[in-house]
Parts: C-alpha cells; sequence; structure tokens
C-alpha cells in the first residue's frame, strides 16, 4: 500500500523564537505542535508527524489524547504506537525536529458518513517544551467513497405495493415513500413541467377547453387507465421518462399537463382521477393487491408565479378554488403537492442523492400485433433517474457472467443510446410473470451522476414466505 506523509514540517512559532533585544541572552525556549489543524485522509496507511520548532535538547516522550468520531478503534482504524486508554506515547530522542505516528485506515466512509479521529497533544515530558495553543490539535477526515458492494431489499410493503423506495447506490441509501403522499410534482429546472403520480393505480390527468377554474365540472368515466383503450396513454406522463416532446423518439409527448405558459390564457383547466388508494385486502399467494378505493376526483389549472408556480385547485362541484405558491427548487428534481392534505409533501430525495426509484408504475402495454393497449399499472418497477444523467444498459449472461463482470468490460457508448436514456431501461425487464420469478439472464450496468459505475443483478421479486413485492438486489462498484 502507499504510504504518505501527511503532515509536513513547516510552521513557524511566532514569539517564541523571535529574536531577543539582548544578543547575550541565550533563547533555549522550544515548542511542539501539529501544522495543520485538520486533513483528508486519502491512503490507506499514512505517517502523522509531530514537530518541534528547534532540536530537541533531550529525549522524552509526547502524549496524544484521540477521539473519534463514528469510528471503533480496530475496526475502523489503527495506529502504531496503539491507543492505550484513548492516548498514543510517542517517544523521541535527543536532537530530532519530529516524531510520528503510523495511522492505518481499514474502512473507507461511504457517500454521506462523517468519520474522523482528533489528536490532541495532551502533555510532554520536557517541560522546557511549551504546546503551541493554535495548533495543539489536528482532526484526520475520512475520504468519502461509493459503496464498494451491497444486498439491499427495499421495503415495498408487500403485495398491496404500498410505498415507493428511493435507492442511492454510492451510500446505499434508501427513502421510503407512501405512493399516494402525493399526486403533483412541479419541476424545479428551467422549465415550467408539472408530472402527475403514475405509482398511483388509475390516477389520469384530462385537459379541458375551458381556463375557468371555478366551472363546475363532472367525473368522467373515460378518463382512467387500464381499460385497453389506446386514448389512456394521453392521461399519463410519457413512461420513457422525458418531460418534452423528443425529435424523432416516437410517442415521446412530454407530460400530460402541458408545459405551464407565462400567458395565463394559454393554461387550461384539468380534470384529474386522483386513482385509487392501496388496498386494504392483502393479495393471495404470489398475487398483488393493487385496487383500492377511489380517491376522488379534483380540477386543477396551473399558472405562472414569477419564477414559480400558482397552483389552482378545486372540488368538481365548486364555484371557488383554493389557491398555492409552488416555489421551484433546484436541488430538487421536483417539489411534491398532496391535493388531499392540501401541503407540500417530501418524496425524492435531492436530486443527485438517488440512481433508482423501486416503485408500481404506470406504462404502456400493446397487443400482440404491437398496437397500444393504453396506458396500464405494473407493480415491482424499477426507474433509473435520467432527470440528472443515471444511465443504464442491460448485460445477457450469454455473453458475459455477473462474477466476471469488470471495469473493463463496460461499454461507454452503450450509456449514450436513446434505451439507456429511457427511464424503463431496468423497468420490469428485470422480472418474468408467467411463469412469475426474476430473470437469472441478465443484470444491469449503471453509471450514476457522479460517474461511479456499478453491475446490479436483483435476487428476489418474492419474499420467503412467497409474497410478492419484496423486491431484492446485489451491487458492486467496478474500479
Amino acid at each position: 500500500m502507499k504510504k504518505s506523509v501527511l503532515l509536513i514540517i513547516a510552521f513557524i512559532l511566532v514569539g517564541i523564537t523571535a529574536c531577543n533585544n539582548d544578543d547575550n541572552v541565550v533563547d533555549n525556549s522550544n515548542a511542539v505542535a501539529f501544522v495543520n489543524t485538520s486533513a483528508n485522509v486519502l491512503e490507506a496507511e499514512t505517517e502523522v508527524k509531530v514537530v518541534f520548532s528547534k532540536p530537541t535538547t533531550t529525549a522524552g516522550t509526547v502524549t496524544l489524547s484521540i477521539v473519534p468520531s463514528a469510528l471503533v478503534y480496530g475496526t475502523d482504524f489503527t495506529t502504531t504506537p496503539a491507543v492505550e486508554n484513548a492516548k498514543i506515547v510517542l517517544p523521541y530522542a535527543a536532537n530530532v525536529s519530529s516524531v510520528s505516528f503510523n495511522f492505518k485506515k481499514i474502512v473507507d466512509a461511504i457517500e454521506g458518513e462523517v468519520k474522523n479521529v482528533k489528536f490532541t497533544i495532551a502533555s510532554i515530558s520536557d517541560t522546557n517544551v511549551t504546546i503551541a495553543t493554535a495548533t495543539n490539535s489536528t482532526q484526520l477526515n475520512f475520504n468519502e467513497t461509493a459503496v464498494v458492494s451491497k444486498s439491499l431489499a427495499p421495503e415495498n410493503g408487500g403485495n398491496t405495493v404500498p410505498n415507493q423506495v428511493f435507492v442511492d447506490l454510492s451510500s446505499g441509501a434508501m427513502t421510503k415513500v407512501v405512493r399516494t403522499s402525493w399526486d403533483l410534482g412541479f419541476y424545479g429546472g428551467s422549465e415550467f413541467r408539472v408530472i402527475s403520480n403514475g405509482a398511483i393505480n388509475k390516477f389520469a390527468v384530462k385537459q379541458l377547453n375551458s381556463t375557468n377554474i371555478d366551472e363546475v365540472q363532472v367525473e368522467d368515466p373515460n378518463v382512467t387507465t387500464g381499460n385497453y383503450e389506446a386514448v389512456t396513454v394521453n392521461y399519463i406522463d410519457n413512461p420513457y421518462g422525458n418531460l418534452t416532446p423528443i425529435s424523432g423518439v416516437e410517442g415521446s409527448k412530454g407530460t400530460a399537463i402541458a408545459e405551464v405558459s407565462e400567458v395565463d390564457v394559454n393554461n387550461k383547466v384539468y380534470l384529474v382521477n386522483l386513482g385509487q388508494d392501496i388496498s386494504t385486502v392483502p393479495g393471495t399467494g404470489t398475487g398483488v393487491a393493487l385496487t383500492g378505493a377511489a380517491r376522488g376526483w379534483k380540477k386543477i389549472r396551473i399558472l405562472r408565479d414569477g419564477a414559480n408556480y400558482k397552483l389552482q385547485y378545486a372540488d368538481l362541484n365548486a364555484t371557488t378554488h383554493n389557491e398555492v405558491t409552488i416555489t421551484k427548487n433546484a436541488a430538487y428534481n421536483f417539489t411534491f403537492f398532496s391535493l388531499n392534505t392540501k401541503s407540500v409533501v417530501n418524496v425524492e430525495p435531492l436530486k443527485e442523492k438517488w440512481d433508482l426509484n423501486i416503485t408500481a408504475f404506470t406504462g404502456e402495454t400493446f397487443y400482440g400485433d404491437g398496437a397500444s393497449a393504453g396506458a396500464y399499472y405494473f407493480p415491482d418497477y424499477a426507474i433509473t433517474n435520467t432527470k440528472v444523467g443515471t444511465r443504464a444498459y442491460q448485460v445477457l449472461t450469454s455473453e458475459v457472467t455477473y462474477e466476471s463482470f469488470n471495469l473493463a468490460k463496460v461499454v461507454q457508448s452503450n450509456f449514450e443510446t436513446e434505451l439507456a436514456k429511457d427511464q424503463r431501461v431496468i423497468g420490469g425487464n428485470w422480472r418474468a410473470t408467467y411463469p412469475l420469478a426474476f430473470k437469472t439472464d441478465r443484470f444491469y450496468v449503471i453509471k450514476d451522476v457522479a460517474g461511479n459505475l456499478y453491475k446490479l443483478k436483483f435476487t428476489a421479486m418474492l419474499s420467503a414466505t412467497g409474497e410478492r413485492g419484496n423486491v431484492s438486489f446485489e451491487y458492486a462498484l467496478l474500479k
């Protein structure tokens, strides 16, 4: 392993070694200190030096106290000499300018973790040597690295699939959100786009001809999904994941709600079928239970409010409406709003802090002849965070095994294909439903927004007792 010198001898103690007005007075003062008050530990083994302002006149010892943060001695790091009773004793000889110890990092900090060790000069045996108070301690910070390998089981909640789970591969962190907790998502980027919640069964949105939110509306039973009508794809966001139409890509219509215009009269009222609640009756066997009580209907109109959004919403028979300003937040893909609770809700993590969303999903299904059968609801779906640049592609084990796949086998150009930019590149392709099983003939290569590369394979779609809605997978950093 590479060994580096962390703290270089280069400090000046002001005043202690300053010139004395009486040239006949001999200055025997000396001081001991760390050069830097903090440093990042990049190497596996590091030499840490404590320096003297002038060579020592006699042999002695320097005693350091140690305070680790989120670290365990012997598990996360060790030192030579060893730590005893939260102290390190460093012997030194006469006529030396420094004394050192070796710091060995055993386990890296992963992204999102704060790990450090603080060393402080507690005492020195030579009473003629003072401790420089300004630089008497140093903090060694563990650098963040991506998770090397991990197995995860997102808590989707079983066969009623109550939860969406956002996964950050580099840290292994998972964020669980009830999928009916939000209805609309307001884009934080430069465009004014609003998404609807495809994780809710039957959720559908239809543009009306009216611009009057206070005009009474009625339910439209045709505004739904899952009825094998091709027109229903117009009532959902494009399953591809793009917010605006893509030139040359068939069916890439963008969001069901048109881009919000800065001209108010261009912004229509929308009829919103809030879909179905989470089922209160679990499925049986290996089945899923995705049909719940109707959540009702709303009418909405969305305007611009300077750099933000203005949402107007009401019950269908209402002649007045509620109004709320939704502030754009560039740190997130979307700011989410619940029409039932009438509030902004937390859903996604920061936009660069997740890679996969394991969720139920409204996509498009097709007849055997390739004709569209309209919008359809799928469980056990894996969405990639393409909006910030997460990319993925599929590898078949007939070409190369998961175990033998390494960094050298990554095909960078595969991340630039149209398929890699589709949030459904993993989607439901990892599992079969007839018979019900995860597919062992494929795995996925994923590049996150930071450029980390992973291989990932699914390892289950059922619990140990055979209940669906229990996805698990394993992945490894390619390096």
